[in-house]
């Protein structure tokens, strides 16, 4: 089986790829946003949380959200909270997977900050890294109508920029026109890794 992660910043395109790579080539997807989201369910993580951000109101995505991407210094606490728990349940997920499915992805805006992903591109994984113009990013954003300008923005301004990213990339796709260019790029890379 054939581990490889997808990244990219917000509204960059790689939910879209990895959508396309689940439906072309039956790849199984671990969305680790999802994943993050179904863990602040559990009261394990919950205690941890309301641990480290004692102004909590509650624990809506929205009240989750506001307080995480406050600065970076929010973000690397509730990063230390849920990575390593995120990190086991890939290597679980990989386990059980592996003899049905021909490629693993790992859907994961912060692949490369968590350190996740590095012991498997040790091991022969490859990372594709969706990039697209800051003003494309954000009119998708807007599209979505699910956040709002300054929101957004805030978001982009905390995560890693584009260019630091490709120095742990084995591959960047830009996605700044249509999807079937988009999907056209994709297919030449699936085929280099296969």
């Amino acid at each position: 089986m054939k581990i490889i992660g997808i990244t990219g910043g917000i509204a960059s395109g790689k939910s879209t790829v990895s959508s396309y790579l689940e439906e072309k080539y039956k790849a199984y997807i671990f969305d680790a946003d999802k994943e993050a989201k179904a863990l602040l369910q559990s009261s394990f993580v919950k205690d941890k949380i309301l641990k480290s951000f004692p102004n909590l109101k509650d624990f809506s995505n929205a009240s989750i959200a506001q307080e995480v991407f406050k600065n970076s210094e929010s973000q690397t606490k509730i990063n230390n909270i849920i990575h390593p728990i995120i990190g086991d349940l890939i290597l679980e997920r990989i386990n059980e997977k592996k003899d049905f499915h021909n490629i693993f992805i790992i859907d994961a805006a912060l692949i490369i900050e968590s350190g996740i992903f590095e012991k498997y591109q040790k091991s022969g994984a490859k990372l594709i890294l969706v990039i697209a113009d800051k003003e494309i990013r954000l009119k998708r954003s807007l599209y979505r109508a699910n956040l709002d300008q300054k929101t957004i923005k805030d978001r982009i301004r905390l995560q890693m920029k584009d260019d630091e990213k490709i120095g742990y990339s084995d591959y960047v796709v830009e996605n700044n026109s249509s999807k079937f260019e988009l999907f056209r790029k994709i297919d030449h890379i699936i085929e280099k890794i296969l």
